[in-house]
């Protein structure tokens, strides 16, 4: 995603993009886009493009998980709680969700400095990753091609 988006201006009508083993195909440029240039530039900066957007799968699933883990009557329970009307079995439910918010944080957080700290696009594909975050290996490669008609 962080790749398409930085390609997004320079297409036609959009990106086509396919999947050949380890390798990311994407088609659909402008005439007018010198396809080398643009495919060395982007290889000097692909193992950044890979950690941006390991970076952004981390952030983007922790916040869905921590929609997950919110109770369902999460906004009467903190209401209560700031009113100290709560029960402690309400309490406690709110602590439950507020330690595993905290754990989730510490995880994602560990994930990113892993994500930044990692040396190939192959070292950032073998983190072993939560099960939370539904990771789909990154491309260890992409070339960049004329549209076929």
């Amino acid at each position: 995603m962080t790749l398409l988006a930085r390609l997004l201006p320079l297409a036609d009508k959009g990106i086509l993009s396919k999947m050949e083993t380890s390798t990311l195909i994407l088609s659909g440029f402008r005439n007018n886009v010198n396809l080398e240039a643009l495919q060395a530039e982007l290889e000097a900066s692909w193992l950044e493009l890979a950690r941006q957007e390991a970076i952004n799968r981390v952030t983007n699933a922790r916040i869905a998980v921590a929609e997950r883990l919110r109770p369902n009557n999460f906004v009467d329970l903190n209401l209560k709680f700031q009113l100290g009307r709560s029960k402690p079995e309400e309490q406690q439910i709110l602590n439950a969700y507020y330690d595993a918010l905290d754990a989730l944080d510490r995880e994602a957080e560990t994930l990113i400095q892993r994500a930044k700290k990692a040396k190939t696009i192959e070292a950032l594909n073998k983190i072993p990753w939560p099960e939370w975050l539904g990771w789909e290996a990154l491309p260890l490669r992409f070339k960049l091609e004329v549209e076929q008609t």
